[in-house]
């Protein structure tokens, strides 16, 4: 039985062949439309996401959207980042956690606490440790030219532009060694060219040994639980103003500083237009499902009299879907294959045009990694064989449903 259930597919396959080179030219116009839809899906998404993660990183780079800190701290405001400086004050770390803000999309909290005797640089000078959680950060990774081919672990640190060290090398603090795993490009803000940066462990386990090396106390803000302040980023749609009042009135005894409100409207207005760039690819990807439906739907007409003798013959409804579906997703997997070669080059002409350019001027552009890449190509030519499939499921139904009769002289 499974002999014989393999044997009709291969004939329903070879059919479908034979009747797609029957009409060559319908057929070449058919996987020329489908591969044009493909290639326009498939490079539209991988730039799509590309150009997201590039404003991910261009626009984190420009700073948080405002700064949450303890009443009386100081801060720096420049044109690129908002930073808190080293205060004694200090807020609770689930401060945001607890309030859960709708206008906040992400606040990342920091450590910042100024140290002497730390045997960074010459004995006297002091040092800025920055503490921060990787997972939330936004503000400080984004800032790295360069780093350690793996995650960061504890017991590492990133150093601000104005510090030298080897990447990989071991930097004493407080007479602990420390690897260094990153280093930060130039921004022009004090406390991120003198840091040290290191994640809220490392800061923890840090603390517990300034005492015996001649720091004295710790900080207040190296106490668990503790931070200096949150950068935070709004959310889609959020007004600064909104948000401020927001924070004012659910958060006591802190201050919020606002930086350039220019770049959260270009940020928010670039996010929205990738949304109805994205829209805009699902209606053409759905009016070339209602193409194909309405082709099928005249293939299957100008055919019925082969359908009619295929019924007459013994052929039952369901083969004479299966044949015409198989036809329908051979074209169109054709198609959607060809379409991610076709966008594929198309991205080969930006990268050495649009994108060369953009990196010349310093403006960074990354690519998807080639296993997503891979993904998308994957998923453009299987959504085009299911649109195939949709499409001439309902034309061959139709049809098949018909009496053989009535599908040779041509009625129904």
């Amino acid at each position: 039985m499974t002999a014989e259930r393999r044997g009709l597919r291969w004939l329903l396959a070879s059919l479908a062949l034979q009747n797609l080179g029957r009409r060559k030219a319908r057929s070449f116009l058919l996987i020329a439309a489908v591969a044009v839809a493909s290639g326009v899906v498939f490079t539209g998404a991988t730039l799509m996401r590309s150009i997201d993660r590039s404003m991910a990183v261009g626009f984190t780079r420009m700073g948080a959207d405002m700064m949450v800190v303890p009443e009386g701290a100081l801060t720096n405001i420049t044109a690129a980042l908002l930073t808190v400086e080293p205060t004694d004050l200090v807020l609770d770390a689930d401060l945001f956690a607890k309030a859960q803000l709708t206008s906040v999309s992400r606040a990342a909290p920091q450590k910042i606490a100024r140290v002497e005797h730390s045997g960074i640089g010459s004995h006297h000078e002091s040092a800025d440790l920055i503490g921060f959680d990787p997972a939330l950060d936004f503000t400080i990774q984004p800032w790295l030219v360069e780093k350690l081919n793996r995650d960061l672990q504890p017991g590492d640190v990133i150093l601000g532009a104005g510090r030298e060290a080897p990447l990989g090398s071991q930097l004493l603090i407080f007479g602990k060694p420390h690897t260094v795993y990153g280093r930060l490009g130039k921004t022009g803000v004090g406390t991120h060219e003198r840091g040290v940066f290191m994640a809220f462990g490392t800061l923890d386990a840090l603390a517990m040994s300034m005492g015996g090396h001649g720091g004295g106390s710790p900080p207040a803000v190296l106490q668990p639980g503790k931070v200096s302040g949150f950068l935070v980023e709004l959310a889609p749609g959020a007004a600064p103003l909104q948000a401020r009042f927001a924070i004012l009135s659910t958060l006591k005894g802190v201050k919020v500083v606002t930086g350039d409100s220019t770049m959260s409207g270009i940020r928010q207005g670039l996010a929205a237009l990738l949304d109805g760039i994205l829209a805009l690819m699902v209606l053409m990807f759905a009016s070339t499902a209602l193409m194909i439906c309405v082709l099928f739907s005249a293939i299957v007409t100008e055919r019925r009299g082969e359908l009619g003798l295929l019924k007459a013959i013994g052929a039952r409804r369901s083969q004479i879907v299966g044949m015409m579906v198989i036809e329908a997703v051979i074209a169109t997997g054709i198609g959607g294959a060809l379409g991610v070669v076709l966008g594929t080059l198309v991205m080969r002409f930006y990268e050495r045009s649009l994108v060369y350019y953009l990196e010349n001027v310093g403006v960074p552009f990354l690519w998807l990694d080639t296993p997503r890449m891979v993904a998308v190509a994957v998923g453009a030519i299987v959504l085009a064989t299911i649109i195939g499939a949709l499409g001439a499921l309902y034309p061959a139904w139709r049809a098949s449903r018909s009496d053989p009769y009535d599908l040779v002289r041509g009625e129904g």
